[in-house]
C-alpha cells in the first residue's frame, strides 16, 4: 500500500512539475497591473482635485475683483455726483442775490445797549455790586461777633 502512495505521489508530482505555465507569474502580473490602475486613477483623482480646487479659487477671485471694481465705479459715480452737485448749488449761491436779503450780525461785540450801557458795563457792574454785598455780609457778621462778645463782659 506504501508503494501505491509512493508511485501515485510521484505521479502527482511530476504532472505539476512537467507545466511550463506558472498560475503566479500572471496573478503577478495582473497584480501589478491593479497597482498601476490603481495609483494612476488616484493620480487622476488627485489632479482633478487640484484642477477643481484651483478654477473655483480662480472664480472666487474673479468674483471678488469684479465685485470690489463695480464697489469703486459706485464711489467713483457718488462723488461724480456729489461734485456736481455742489458746483450747482454754488453757482446759484453766487449767482443770485437772494431777493435783496442780507443777514444782520447779532452778537454781544456790536453796539447793542440796555439803558445806555453796553454788555461790558453791565457785567462790571453786576460784579461790583456783587463785591459790595459779600463784604457788607462779612463785615456785618464780624460786627455782630464783636457786639456778642462785648455784651458778654459787661455780665
Amino acid at each position: 500500500m506504501q508503494k501505491k502512495l509512493f508511485i501515485t505521489f510521484a505521479i502527482i508530482v511530476s504532472i505539476v512539475f512537467s507545466f511550463s505555465v506558472c498560475f503566479a507569474t500572471d496573478m503577478l502580473t495582473d497584480a501589478t497591473n491593479a497597482v498601476k490602475d490603481t495609483m494612476n486613477n488616484a493620480g487622476n483623482a488627485v489632479k482633478d482635485t487640484m484642477n477643481n480646487a484651483g478654477n473655483t479659487m480662480h472664480n472666487s477671485m474673479e468674483k471678488t475683483e469684479n465685485t470690489v471694481e463695480n464697489a469703486g465705479n459706485k464711489i467713483e459715480g457718488t462723488g461724480n455726483t456729489l461734485e456736481k452737485d455742489v458746483k450747482n448749488t454754488t453757482s446759484r449761491v453766487t449767482n443770485t442775490n437772494n431777493d435783496g436779503y442780507t443777514a444782520t450780525r447779532t452778537s454781544a461785540n456790536g453796539n447793542a445797549t440796555f439803558m445806555g450801557m453796553n454788555a461790558t458795563a453791565w457785567t462790571w457792574l453786576i460784579l461790583g455790586i456783587a463785591a459790595i454785598a459779600i463784604i457788607a455780609v462779612v463785615w456785618y457778621y464780624s460786627m455782630q461777633i464783636t457786639s456778642e462778645s462785648n455784651h458778654s463782659r459787661r455780665d
